[in-house]
């Protein structure tokens, strides 16, 4: 049974109280300057209230330099464009579109800085229609705001009980590489493919991307957290490179268990590695070089044998589980280093190098839909506000802008629209209460931080967990925003009315766009994902593009985390639960592999390795084009003939050839019988 999170903790107290004193500070310096509008540094304090420093301090970062482009953007759109009000609603909802666009390309949390250089235009150029020769005045005076509450929230976040990433981020990894050996535990044993294991591993991945995101924080907080960082992106490369071996060996040992009665003798070291990856600490480390020397002299043995079927399948396990070791060595080492600080020889000799950065997963198709949907409901909103005259039509456009560009990344935005608008109407409510009833009747600064403490500290409360944030979020930061925080209380029934009026009318804009043009659904998402997975194939067997391995991991790998989630909310009967990405991965790497090393090959091999990876590339083809396509069985024909031009040929290039065409077989066809490796005597190319 899940465990739902506490409501209130001593820790979600004293980060509560911290929001709103650094909030409250804000506001007085704001006050204290004169500055015109001095709830956007209070806003901006509870925009980036997090528990951790470091991810205050990079949200603030990003967010200061959002806020700069932004108001560069409305001092060049605003003043040139205001003689056409379509021509200005035009260039600010072209200008949300690019900015989002990029964001979305950019999957760190650096996107922010180009999310918020999209929406800024719109909250402040909508409201100088009528004023354009303040542009640059009111620019100047957002980003004085904005920065007035970052620094606020960075030095109270730094300086009253701080929290590091470092700590946490630790425990995560630990409980990652935990979780990792369990799974690792249950692949040895042959239980792979049961659906726990399954779940287990769409968990894993899942998580790996979360603590990609993770890891930028630590590199906020000092130079210990830049070390951590740099330990941690090393770690995450090797993390990423279980689950395919995982996924690899467990297809292999169901090959090898089905078709060589001697399995257990033939390859005695599976239950050895799986008692080493339960081994912790330093006792590991001390036995790893003897595990390594023993699966060496194992693929020796195996070597000497006559190739067989079984003898291929065997060799290919051992060399799985080689690497299988030595990764999880180096991630317990990178691991106590974390944990130490210290710096182990390993550690040095990855950062030696000068390592290419590994991208990961970009859609620009549905980046550039996400900013079409963005630009279309902006027009929406600004044409209605500009055919109607009414007043307050600038809050529709704002509202409409902001929720188009934060709610992109959702497959279907309705949900989350239907649940801020509930939040909005409550805060709306309270903003009423507060603007009419208990602000006028207030007299200096004091009673007036009382007054706002008794509603937003328990929203602070809401914000400290991840499972309450939206509704932390909402409340605080749209009361904040909607009341207008000044110098003295100014009740005005018709703005109050006419502006609470145009956000909900924003809401319903934005949902109304969205609902037709980017409501797809997670299973569209989800075979998006798939398509591009198989792109990767693809231009992996026709040569198109020869990416690293290291490349081709880690971005498989992320995409099998941003699909993980997905699955889970689909019905039963969907096609795409019958595709597995890890399959679609090593794919790839075997078809890199035969493409790196043909050219060595004889003649009749190099032609069969061509006809083959054509075949395969063709096969990926048509399910990328939903049409007819060779089917799996003319695939695997042509990796038997491979096999069977290839046997008893001593060369490096054909033995690399040889275990790249086991691994073909195993991933596409690991529920088929062996394959019949004697040669016809019409000649190795014949095909039955």
């Amino acid at each position: 049974m899940t465990t739902q999170p506490k409501l209130v903790t001593t820790d979600y107290v004293v980060f509560s109280l911290k929001v709103f004193g650094a909030g409250m500070l804000a506001y007085w310096i704001a006050l204290r300057f004169g500055l015109d509008n001095p709830y956007w540094a209070v806003g901006t304090v509870f925009i980036i209230a997090n528990p951790l420093s470091g991810s205050i301090t990079s949200r603030a970062i990003y967010r200061l330099l959002g806020t700069f482009l932004g108001a560069v953007a409305t001092i060049v759109l605003v003043p040139n464009l205001v003689f056409s009000p379509i021509l200005l609603s035009l260039g600010i909802a072209l200008w949300c579109g690019f900015c989002l666009f990029v964001s979305l390309l950019d999957r760190t949390p650096r996107s922010y800085v180009f999310l918020l250089a999209g929406y800024t235009v719109a909250l402040t150029g909508f409201t100088l229609v009528n004023a354009p020769e303040t542009s640059f005045h009111v620019a100047v005076s957002r980003v004085e705001e904005i920065a007035v509450g970052i620094l606020c929230a960075a030095i109270v976040s730094r300086a009253v009980f701080p929290r590091h990433a470092g700590k946490i981020l630790a425990n995560r990894v630990q409980s990652w590489l935990g979780n990792a050996a369990a799974l690792s535990r249950h692949v040895l044993a042959g239980e792979g493919e049961t659906a726990e294991v399954v779940k287990a591993r769409h968990r894993l991945a899942a998580d790996a991307v979360d603590l990609r995101n993770f890891t930028t924080y630590a590199g906020f907080e000092g130079a210990d957290g830049r070390a951590l960082r740099e330990r941690m992106v090393e770690l995450e490369r090797h993390m990423v490179a279980i689950l395919p071996l995982l996924s690899e060996i467990t297809d292999t040992l169901a090959v090898l268990r089905r078709d060589d009665p001697d399995f257990d003798a033939r390859v005695p070291l599976v239950g050895r590695v799986s008692a080493w990856i339960d081994t912790t600490g330093t006792e590991a480390l001390a036995h790893v070089d003897a595990l390594v020397a023993d699966l060496d002299a194992c693929r020796a043995e195996l070597e000497a044998e006559d190739e067989t079927w079984p003898r291929l399948v065997a060799l290919r396990l051992t060399k799985r589980l080689r690497n299988l070791v030595l990764v999880w060595r180096d991630c317990r080492i990178l691991r106590l280093d974390m944990a130490s600080g210290e710096t182990h020889a390993l550690s040095r000799q990855f950062t030696a190098g000068q390592r290419r950065s590994l991208k990961p997963h970009t859609d620009y198709r549905t980046a550039f839909s996400c900013a079409l949907a963005a630009v279309i409901a902006i027009m929406i909103a600004c044409t209605l506000w500009i055919a109607t005259g009414w007043t307050y039509g600038w809050a529709a456009a704002q509202m409409t802008a902001i929720l188009c560009s934060v709610l992109a990344t959702l497959d279907d935005a309705r949900p989350a629209l239907s649940k801020i608008l509930q939040l909005i109407l409550i805060a709306t409510l309270a903003v009423f209460v507060y603007q009419f009833a208990i602000l006028p009747t207030l007299t200096g600064f004091l009673p007036l931080v009382g007054a706002l403490g008794l509603y937003l500290i328990p929203c602070g409360i809401l914000l400290a967990t991840p499972a309450r944030w939206l509704v932390g979020f909402q409340l605080s930061v749209n009361l904040i925003y909607m009341l207008t925080l000044n110098d003295r209380a100014s009740p005005d029934f018709v703005a109050f009315a006419g502006s609470s009026l145009g956000t909900v009318f924003g809401i319903l804009i934005a949902k109304m766009t969205l609902s037709t043009a980017r409501a797809v659904g997670a299973e569209h998402g989800a075979r998006r994902l798939l398509q591009s997975a198989w792109r990767t194939v693809i231009d992996a067997a026709s040569g198109a593009r020869q990416p690293g391995p290291d490349a081709v991991v880690y971005r498989m790998v992320d995409r099998f985390g941003l699909l993980a989630p997905r699955l889970a909310s689909l019905p039963p009967g969907s096609s795409v639960l019958g595709n597995d990405i890890l399959h679609d991965l090593r794919v790839s790497l075997d078809a890199l592999k035969i493409q790196r090393n043909k050219a060595d090959l004889s003649e009749d091999a190099r032609h069969a390795a061509d006809a083959l990876l054509t075949i395969l590339a063709d096969h990926y083809r048509g399910r990328l084009a939903n049409s007819a396509s060779p089917p799996t069985d003319t695939v695997i024909a042509s990796v038997d003939t491979c096999l069977r031009t290839l046997l008893s040929q001593p060369g490096v290039a054909e033995r690399r050839v040889k275990d790249a065409l086991v691994g073909l077989r195993a991933t596409l066809a690991s529920e088929q019988d062996s394959p019949n490796l004697a040669l016809h005597p019409q000649g190795p190319l014949y095909v039955s």
